[in-house]
């Protein structure tokens, strides 16, 4: 081959060099992916990710094209770098590698054998069903963010008819699923992958309508808007979008909440009464199924197996709620927290508590008795257990402690208390500050239609701005509103107007004097916007926009007060299991364990008694002599749980189903939200623990008071 022909061959083809340009990813592409997507390459999703990767390159397995269609939604849905065939061998993968280490730990610990081999099924259908959750998460972000991002296009359409400005503007102020599609919308018409905007939606449609087919709808109706001339048309037209959208998010709300029926049945049966009235049976399994069904297995159930079934069975409840309203974006607020800090303010200054080491130490100091007890008492198990005598040694020791139930209480209510209260201040000590300021903005957001509206009304007269405030002031102090936030929100305007000589632009948003310093809403912020444009234009114009966007804003406050409505029936369900029915089965049960041990131990004194008062004895068995007192031998106390280690499973089972029920109420009313979430946690835990410690302690003192007249021991001295 002469120079000439290698020299032409090595020039690329016109096809392979637009293949490489298509492939190639500039460093600001690579910045813009980045920022948009902050949590979703760490944690598990990016465990799973790095494991489907890894598993795709060993296995090699090929997905059969059922499931690779099934889970190819999923993943277009959720945008996850993988392919269903390194989803399929990953899940084979962890099957394999499981096998491997569960069963020679079966082997060596044959008490682990029980369990051991079912974990790597379980994290194997985990692993494989980890889209299609993900997905429905995705899809609930994204409905989340429909209502807002349709109001904030059709807010910004009504003064301002261009399509490409409205997704713009929306996609400036959203931040879930479908403010970053938008976002990668107009990064595609910059750089010029699509010539216009409706061939950038296009692209985005297929995922859309796996997320909700009510949004596709919506920007259908909106980008007909760019073909209508007629004014009045074109409002119908915004009108009829924002109603659609809303509409559909209610009756999307109205069937998910007569779905919701079911799952509170059947958390309320078989995740709370009867497993908690089955922990009844616990003493009495211990005592006469000790050699056939370990104790251990049935703690190991309650306190991990049920409670993660309970878990990951309302979690997929959660997973299928629909949308329905965003809570405000309060990162950019100046006192705002950082994540799992508490802000102190000590002689002016502000210190940052971290939650975490707070809520550790607590726990250490308040688990310290029960560490104590249970070291004591297994150092006393274990210097008997070789004894001849060990049965009336133990039985002694556990008759003791039966027959001081409630000082031993002690050591299990301290052990329940420092992990209560170390969730509690977890919890609630990292978002309640976080909520409080999230409810301050809702509260002036909420009340903000409403001054927008009496604002836009005093400018409808065609008066200046200056003098439409003082007038809009002068209503408020009227009707005795000076305490109202917006009374506050428009004096403050007034003030940097009047005795600053600001523009209306500078009063809002000036960075050092601007009203909207102290106001940090996204809303407010993106309103406010439109209405300084609008002034800039006429009176008449600001009047208009006014009103417009007052009318848009209370139309979605009454559909969210109208969901709110819907779910508050099964909201309060939850609660009442929460902080009602679970602490006080669990209390009832912890206490009527104590009643049943002592109950039977008495019997055997009474049998024992009467055999010897009659001298009785006999043939009960074929070809043996049995004594009377016999009888009730295999209901030795020695056999049974000690008190302080049943209470303690309890109470960690109740500490278990609270947390499990708060996180499925926190689901229901706001979806995925952590703040609201860790603060529901955080009180449902403190409520369970104090209504818990009550009923336990009442009810061994009732079941102590009926040993104490020894009604038995009054009987077994009748025959004397």
């Amino acid at each position: 081959m002469s120079f000439l022909d290698r020299f032409f061959k090595k020039i690329p083809s016109e096809e392979q060099v637009e293949s490489e340009a298509k492939q190639w990813i500039s460093q600001d592409y690579k910045t813009f992916i980045q920022e948009e997507h902050p949590e979703d390459e760490g944690g598990f999703t990016g465990f799973f990710v790095s494991g489907c990767k890894f598993a795709g390159k060993t296995l090699k397995m090929q997905a059969p094209q059922s499931i690779s269609n099934s889970l190819s939604k999923h993943l277009l849905t959720t945008d996850i770098d993988v392919t269903p065939s390194e989803v399929l061998s990953f899940t084979v993968f962890t099957i394999i590698i499981g096998l491997g280490i569960s069963i020679p730990l079966s082997l060596v610990f044959p008490f682990l054998g029980y369990f051991l081999p079912f974990f790597p099924f379980i994290f194997a259908y985990l692993f494989y069903t980890y889209p299609a959750y993900l997905s429905a998460v995705t899809k609930i972000k994204a409905n989340d963010e429909t209502v807002k991002v349709i109001l904030y296009m059709v807010i910004y359409l009504r003064l301002n008819p261009q399509v490409e400005g409205a997704i713009r503007f929306a996609a400036a102020h959203a931040s879930g699923p479908i403010g970053k599609d938008l976002k990668k919308i107009i990064w595609d018409v910059e750089i010029r992958k699509y010539y216009t905007i409706n061939q950038a939606i296009g692209s985005k449609i297929e995922k859309w309508l796996l997320w909700d087919k009510e949004f596709v709808e919506a920007m259908n109706l909106i980008q007909a808007l760019a073909l209508e001339t007629n004014e009045q048309a074109r409002e119908k037209t915004l009108d009829k979008t924002l109603n659609f959208v809303l509409d559909s998010t209610y009756e999307k709300m109205k069937d998910y909440s007569r779905e919701l029926r079911t799952p509170i049945m059947l958390i309320h049966t078989m995740g709370i009464t009867f497993p908690i009235m089955g922990l009844v049976m616990f003493p009495m399994i211990a005592i006469f199924l000790s050699e056939d069904l370990n104790p251990g297995f049935l703690i190991f159930g309650y306190i991990v197996v049920l409670p993660l079934l309970n878990y990951f069975y309302l979690r997929r409840t959660i997973a299928k709620r629909p949308g329905a309203f965003a809570y405000p974006d309060i990162s950019h607020h100046p006192d705002l927290p950082p994540q799992g800090k508490l802000i102190l303010k000590i002689s002016g200054k502000k210190y940052l508590v971290p939650i975490l080491p707070i809520s550790l130490i607590i726990m250490f100091f308040l688990l310290i008795p029960t560490f104590t007890y249970l070291y004591v008492l297994t150092s006393k198990f274990f210097a008997v257990k070789d004894l001849p005598d060990f049965a009336d040694r133990w039985r002694f020791e556990m008759k003791a402690e039966y027959d001081n139930a409630l000082s031993f209480t002690f050591y299990s209510l301290s052990g329940i208390w420092g992990m209560g209260l170390a969730l509690v201040i977890y919890f609630y000590g990292s978002s309640y500050q976080r909520l409080k300021i999230r409810n301050d903005i809702k509260l002036i957001e909420d009340e903000f239609q409403i001054g927008l509206f009496r604002l836009g009304d005093v400018l409808s007269s065609g008066v200046p701005i200056e003098t439409a405030l003082e007038e809009t002031l002068d209503k408020y102090r009227q009707y005795k509103l000076q305490d109202s936030p917006m009374f506050i929100f428009f004096l403050n305007i007034q003030k940097n107007i009047r005795e600053l000589g600001m523009t209306l632009k500078r009063a809002i948003f000036d960075e050092q004097y601007g009203v909207m310093r102290r106001y940090p809403s996204f809303l407010i912020k993106d309103v406010m916007s439109i209405i300084v444009s609008a002034a800039e234009k006429s009176s008449i114009i600001l009047s208009t926009a006014s009103k417009t966007i007052s009318s848009f804003l209370m139309k979605t406050k009454n559909v969210e007060n109208l969901l709110k409505e819907l779910l508050d029936e099964v909201s309060a369900a939850i609660q009442l299991q929460s902080s009602f029915i679970a602490p006080f089965i669990t209390g009832i049960v912890a206490g009527m364990a104590t009643f049943i041990i002592r109950l039977l131990g008495k019997l055997s004194e009474f049998m024992k008694s009467i055999e010897e008062t009659f001298n009785l004895s006999g043939s009960f068995i074929h070809g043996g002599t049995v004594q009377f007192g016999q009888i009730l031998s295999f209901a030795s106390i020695e056999k049974v749980i000690p008190a302080t280690v049943f209470q303690l499973v309890v109470g960690i089972y109740m500490l278990e189903i609270v947390v499990i029920l708060s996180y499925f109420l926190n689901g229901i009313k706001n979806g995925f939200d952590k703040t609201t979430r860790n603060v529901l946690i955080g009180k449902g835990v403190m409520m369970a623990l104090i209504f818990y410690s009550i009923v336990l302690v009442v009810g061994i003192v009732i079941s102590g008071s009926f040993f104490d007249t020894d009604t038995l021991g009054g009987i077994s001295n009748v025959g004397t």
